[in-house]
């Protein structure tokens, strides 16, 4: 069994669901893919990289898992490689830009195929909840995990969801909102402030960070309020 996990790479894991086939985008090592079979929780794992070595890296692991049977790995561009006819189950698209993310969804003709996504984007959250959002693909959890930085991990499966501009921002659900989000909502607050600290006092920059801070004062009022 792998035991080498990061916080971040456990915390993929923890929400991935059983299925049959899953496929791990940008595979790198292969700890996601590989622990994922070990643990049952997917029958067969296409693992794929743009970097031929990464994929290497994977086939490696795989070999000294004796896993190498229930899985491919292969080399190319996001989902690309997927195959016609093919449709995973499940795709783990994780440790990416937000907008590297949204690129390879578009591209990819079989969304509404897949049951279960899991998404770990590495920057422009609102960008990529609003994409989600507007193309039918719904968030399920939406959380924050701390291993060494803040991460955010957004699992979701394919159906309607019309998100606020508020719930675009700083996330889907109140009932997500734990200890690692609110330290996170307070470092947005201190970089806020900061910025802010440099700017003239009327400009449009400064309306839209004190607006901000205006939303995180009411996210922090609501703690410990029933979530919903």
């Amino acid at each position: 069994m792998m035991n080498n996990l990061s916080i971040r790479q456990q915390a993929l894991v923890n929400v991935c669901k059983k299925a049959n086939s899953t496929c791990d985008v940008g595979c790198d090592h292969g700890y996601i893919g590989v622990t994922l079979l070990e643990n049952k929780k997917t029958n067969f794992l296409i693992a794929t990289d743009i970097s031929a070595p990464s994929a290497k890296k994977t086939e490696i692991l795989l070999q000294q898992k004796n896993q190498q049977q229930n899985a491919d790995v292969r080399v190319g561009d996001g989902l690309q490689t997927i195959k016609t006819g093919e449709a995973p189950e499940q795709i783990i698209i994780a440790g990416m830009g937000g907008k590297e993310i949204v690129h390879i969804l578009s591209e990819y003709k079989n969304t509404q195929q897949t049951k279960h996504f899991v998404f770990q984007p590495m920057n422009e959250l609102v960008f990529f909840r609003k994409y989600l959002s507007d193309n039918n693909i719904k968030i399920k959890k939406d959380i924050v995990i701390f291993d060494k930085k803040f991460y955010h991990i957004i699992t979701a499966t394919p159906s309607k969801q019309t998100l606020s501009p508020f719930k675009t921002k700083w996330g889907v659900s109140s009932k997500f909102r734990d200890n690692n989000y609110y330290l996170w909502l307070n470092e947005k607050e201190k970089k806020i402030k900061k910025i802010i600290s440099n700017l003239p006092k009327n400009s449009e920059k400064t309306k839209m960070f004190n607006s901000c801070l205006n939303d995180i004062k009411k996210i922090k009022a609501t703690k410990g309020a029933k979530k919903c």
